[in-house]
């Protein structure tokens, strides 16, 4: 801290640091910063997060996917800045706990039984006072009363040949607060755990493929994927069948469906989407046309990648690609699929004449006659039909924190346990030596539920009536 020429720190810096202080210990604070995480955390709930760019770009245009982008909306919740608004609340709660919890610690540390004023019982919450002519037993009396309410009691003998009592419980009643700011802390440092060391992802998997990520050291191969419908014909759920496989064997296999996972070495695996696959078929189905006649001279249903002869043809032809959606760019004249659906299917085959390459033609299935896929010959070839690949989404999540979360949760239900459940109760009892036994006055009072307290120490009264059958003067409030 700056110091003046005298060493005395300079106020302008004594006033700065309060002022920090006063913001970062500020419920007013914690609150703002709590609704800020909230509103970002639904951007990133609406936002499906660990998605490809082109995913992105068919669910929401250029413009909006280069923010996307740019801002880590697309991982938000690993991003720099979403990680600094946690540890941000992170150090206002920690700043509102040490403002706020060693008063209240030396508060409660107090030796109540050697400052208390017994003239302050007639103006606690519950009074009683009544007199004992030569009750000797009446202080053990009291104190098994008390003992069997559960209180911890302190007692002493005064000058006069008296003796006070204070009697206490439910003091961790005081301390709900606490627990839940201290369950506030280790969840959000179960976040930063997550934010940090952990990761999430999304796998688009085709049924038999298998894939691997830089992620993990394992790979996972989509063995069956399937939908399942109600009567009505909705969908019910999806569903599919994951196997792990490690150093080239199998090691686990698992249905999951979207509220079943599968997890291995800390990851998980969600079923969390499903379609038709984009980029690549199952089979297609072409046929040898006549450009003269019209008529169809032969067909043939070819594998992914196959090549296979064309019956009576002459000819050999395999598919090398695959778009759902054709569409072509004149600029980077490229070919790509502009949406995820078959609204405009296309293949490229690759032709052959015996050992020859003679032609590598797109074919659209709405547009049959777009373009000659065989110039210079009397025929032409149709892409007739095709089967589509479904695949199964996947998002991947590894959450290190995830325990530390689990461990914060428990500490919030006791801080709800001890806040709601749990009420710190005191009683002050004084008896005075008077001419005949003793002058006695109890008091009482409790930080919640008033009703309760005043029940129980209306049993207490009665107690004392029972044994003492010179108690009188009672009175209260």
């Amino acid at each position: 801290m700056a110091k003046s020429s005298s060493g005395a720190p300079k106020a302008g810096s004594k006033g700065f640091f309060s002022a920090v202080n006063g913001v970062l210990s500020s419920v007013k604070f914690t609150i703002f910063l709590l609704i800020l995480i909230a509103a970002v955390s639904v951007i990133g709930t609406v936002i499906e997060q660990g998605q490809s760019p082109q995913d992105y770009f068919l669910a929401y245009g250029d413009r909006w996917t280069g923010i996307i982008l740019r801002l880590g909306l697309d991982r938000m919740y690993n991003t720099p800045w979403f990680v600094s608004l946690l540890v941000l609340l992170v150090v206002n709660i920690v700043a509102c706990t040490l403002d706020r919890f060693p008063p209240k610690w030396k508060t409660l540390l107090k030796d109540e039984s050697a400052s208390f004023n017994p003239a302050l019982i007639d103006k606690l919450s519950r009074n009683a006072a009544f007199t004992v002519s030569g009750a000797e037993a009446l202080k053990s009396r009291i104190s098994e009363l008390l003992a069997k309410k559960k209180y911890k009691i302190k007692a002493a003998e005064t000058s006069d040949g008296g003796f006070s009592i204070y009697a206490w419980k439910g003091v961790l009643g005081r301390f709900g607060s606490d627990f839940t700011h201290l369950s506030l802390l280790i969840i959000l440092l179960g976040s930063i755990i997550g934010s940090v060391w952990g990761y999430k992802d999304f796998k688009v998997i085709l049924v038999n493929d298998i894939v691997s990520s830089e992620k993990f050291d394992f790979q996972l191969r989509l063995d069956k994927f399937w939908v399942d419908y109600y009567d009505t014909g909705q969908i019910r759920q999806y569903n599919s069948i994951l196997t792990v496989v490690e150093d080239g064997k199998d090691v686990l296999t698992k249905q999951i469906w979207v509220n079943e996972p599968l997890y291995y070495k800390g990851i998980r695996f969600y079923q969390s989407s499903y379609g038709k696959s984009w980029d690549k078929i199952k089979t297609a189905e072409i046929a040898f046309k006549r450009v003269d006649t019209e008529e169809m001279e032969a067909s043939v249903e070819l594998e992914w990648m196959e090549l296979k002869k064309i019956p009576g043809a002459g000819y050999s032809a395999r598919i090398t690609d695959y778009v759902a959606d054709f569409a072509y760019d004149e600029q980077t004249k490229t070919i790509y699929s502009k949406s995820g659906k078959a609204e405009n299917p296309a293949i490229r085959l690759e032709v052959y004449n015996g050992d020859k390459l003679v032609a590598k033609p797109w074919l659209l299935y709405n547009y049959p006659s777009f373009v000659r896929t065989l110039p210079g010959t009397n025929y032409d070839i149709i892409f007739t039909g095709f089967i589509e690949i479904p695949y199964s989404g996947v998002s991947v999540n590894k959450d290190p924190g995830t325990n530390v979360v689990w461990a914060g949760s428990l500490v919030m239900g006791a801080g709800f346990i001890l806040a709601f459940f749990v009420f710190h109760r005191r009683i002050w009892v004084s008896a005075l030596r008077a001419q005949d036994g003793f002058t006695v006055k109890i008091g009482g009072m409790t930080n919640k539920n008033q009703l309760a307290f005043d029940k129980e120490f209306e049993e207490i009264m009665n107690g004392l009536k029972e044994s003492n059958t010179d108690a009188s003067g009672e009175g209260g409030r």
